[in-house]
């Protein structure tokens, strides 16, 4: 019976995923292209543009994205985050701290990513669309970002492909419009969380 039972907590063991918490605090941004200060709606639009993009960068893998605020991963999207490297000022898209067998944390910068979205678009690029784009930048870089704590050690930097999650730099137009993929990271990715 005790036989049983152990091997039976080792088999749901094997089979449960990791789990990544995702969510937005308060936020807001303004923009002369945008019209102005974002609305509760469009807030809520792009929290789930962002959503779906996180979701679609770890499809196939066994790692569930919630809004869990205590799960062993988390991921927030903050009104802004600075660079603790540097002396002064320094907005950077995102960062991420991990502790090997405990878990990790990402912030994710709301401004800088609208931001980014609003200079990369179009000029002629309707509203919805630039919104999507802010939507995408930020689930691209909360993918990026995730990867950075569930791979603390892996230099995932090192990609020259500015369609790749793991690129170095946010200021870029593929951060915002265009399809986007895994380079170097998805094996170590699939060998990380199917351990």
């Amino acid at each position: 019976m005790v036989v049983a039972l152990a091997l039976a907590v080792s088999a749901c063991a094997g089979q449960r995923s990791a789990e990544a918490g995702f969510w937005f605090e308060k936020v807001a941004f303004r923009s002369v292209v945008l019209g102005g200060s974002l609305t509760a709606d469009d807030l809520k639009a792009i929290e789930g543009v962002a959503r779906a993009e996180l979701v679609g960068a770890y499809a196939g893998l066994p790692i569930r994205i919630t809004d869990r605020r205590d799960a062993t991963f988390r991921v927030r999207v903050i009104q802004n985050v600075q660079d603790r490297r540097m002396r002064g000022t320094w907005n950077v898209a995102g960062e991420a701290f991990a502790v090997p067998g405990l878990g990790g944390h990402a912030s994710v910068s709301f401004e800088f990513l609208a931001s980014g979205a609003v200079a990369s678009a179009p000029p002629t690029a309707p509203r919805a669309e630039v919104l999507q784009a802010i939507g995408r930048g930020i689930g691209r870089t909360a993918a990026h970002e995730l990867a950075h704590a569930l791979l603390p050690q892996a230099p995932i930097h090192d990609s020259r492909d500015v369609r790749s999650y793991e690129y170095a730099s946010a200021a870029r137009r593929e951060q915002y419009f265009g399809e986007m993929h895994w380079a170097m990271a998805r094996p170590l990715l699939e060998a990380r969380l199917s351990q």
